[in-house]
């Protein structure tokens, strides 16, 4: 094998490790979505302020991103505001949504996105948690964990 053949071998696997990478990506934004998509279907029409199929405009490229972090805002401020009319207690994750916005913006500074990708990722996870179990909640299932 030749120095042009090992590195078109190497170049090979480096682009099928990306179409896996962007292929589990996608799955894992697909069930994200799915459930943001739920949890807002689970609020009343009344403090409902989008349908809940309006999440998958975050798929679209730059301007999905933008429309994200719009979306989870309104989407904890409808689930908090559903829980209180219904005597529940939560905030329906509504600070863990402002924050992980925050940190999301911090993600496109320089040097800076370095320090706030790992808080992101946890805060996203810990929002997509929260999120679930609302949803529960809303639905008259029992929460999986304390909202």
């Amino acid at each position: 094998m030749n120095e042009n053949e090992a590195f078109a071998a190497l170049a090979g696997m480096g682009i099928v490790a990306l179409v896996v990478m962007v292929a589990l990506a996608l799955a894992v934004s697909i069930f994200y979505y799915l459930t943001l998509q739920q949890a807002m279907n689970a609020v009343s029409p009344a403090n409902r302020p989008l349908p809940g199929g309006l999440i998958w405009l975050a798929l679209v490229p730059v301007a999905g991103l933008i429309w994200y972090m719009i979306y989870i805002v309104l989407l904890a401020s409808a689930l908090r505001t559903e829980l209180a009319q219904r005597g529940e207690t939560g905030d329906g994750g509504l600070a863990v949504s402002v924050a992980l916005v925050a940190l999301l913006v911090l993600c496109f500074v320089p040097y800076v996105n370095l320090l706030a990708i790992l808080p992101a990722v946890a805060l996203w996870l810990t929002h997509w948690t929260k999120t679930a179990n609302c949803r529960r909640l809303l639905e008259g299932g029992q929460p999986a964990l304390a909202v």
